[in-house]
């Protein structure tokens, strides 16, 4: 039954061709009669390469990128791992913008987050719990990632501080920097509760899912920089900081233990994912409110989001 349900909630809400529900239907079932279930996963992602490059990779003279109404990354069609990461990405950022108008609203958001079909968006409307980008806000992007969140807001006219520590990953940051108009800043830093260096653990076959260091199959070491947010933003001196997405595979709650000073002085709406580590929600909403008691935080299933409502 639930199969089925994400089914018809992957048509009717993601925007699924009939040939993508299909191969997810089918996929499902061999898993769970377990007839070839590698097979059918592997024929459900070329499904949803063939539907994600007929839809939106686009070409642009000599070169080509993906054009998401407008918000450009890199053309990433030969890294299939990448590939597969924007699809879940697409989801987050650009489900909301490409297909519903970038509509936040309450009822909307909800409906879609019921079912386990993405991470959920990074925005949420209710009357005056308003926690989206404006055009003129300063973002920190962090988890940055190859800019999909980036393009997205510097495409609302922010202004864009877009942290991301892997080299390879900041290199095709830095190419969503020259493909989108607007302003977007890179920094190969990860943020975090103090300033220095960490080894990084790179999953070789997931290039989306990087964290502290692990030493699990299938991954490398890189070391990489990070700093707190409030060291950035006096080192920058930045006027203000009005809105803050995080996606960082559990250091989510480092991040917040060094943004103290912003969350008190700015008090930035916020956009933390809180899926990666079981006790997530109840830690990083303490953290919030230890830092300003004022805020309002929203619990979507992976997602919460904050702010001061005035």
């Amino acid at each position: 039954m639930k199969l089925y349900k994400n089914t018809r909630a992957g048509s009717r809400y993601l925007r699924w061709t009939r040939a993508r529900a299909w191969a997810y239907f089918v996929k499902g079932v061999a898993r769970e009669l377990g007839i070839a279930p590698s097979f059918f996963y592997k024929r459900y992602q070329r499904v949803v390469f063939r539907e994600l490059k007929r839809r939106w990779l686009k070409r642009d003279g000599e070169k080509s990128c993906f054009d998401f109404n407008g918000m450009r990354l890199p053309d990433i069609s030969a890294d299939p791992e990448k590939l597969y990461g924007l699809a879940f990405v697409f989801n987050d950022v650009f489900l909301f913008p490409c297909f519903y108008g970038d509509n936040y609203d309450k009822a909307l958001v909800d409906a879609i987050d019921r079912h386990d079909m993405m991470e959920g968006p990074y925005g949420y409307v209710d009357g005056a719990f308003d926690v989206t980008v404006k055009a003129g806000d300063v973002v920190i992007d962090a988890g940055a990632w190859i800019g999909d969140f980036s393009a997205y807001a510097a495409g609302k006219g922010a202004v864009v501080h877009a942290f991301e520590p892997v080299e390879e990953t900041f290199r095709l940051l830095r190419e969503t920097r020259d493909l989108n108009a607007g302003q977007i800043f890179p920094v190969q830093k990860g943020l975090g509760s103090v300033e220095g260096e960490v080894d990084i653990a790179i999953n070789e076959e997931n290039s989306g899912a990087n964290s502290i260091a692990r030493g699990a199959r299938g991954e490398r070491l890189e070391r990489v920089s990070i700093t707190t947010l409030d060291r950035f933003v006096e080192e920058n001196r930045l006027p203000r900081v009005d809105f803050i997405k995080a996606d960082i595979e559990g250091a989510e709650r480092e991040m917040l233990k060094g943004s103290v000073n912003v969350l008190k002085t700015f008090a930035p709406r916020l956009a933390i994912c809180t899926y990666h580590l079981p006790d997530d929600p109840g830690v990083l909403e303490r953290l919030i409110l230890e830092a300003n008691p004022a805020y309002t935080v929203k619990h979507l299933r992976h997602k919460l989001l904050a702010m001061v409502v005035k």
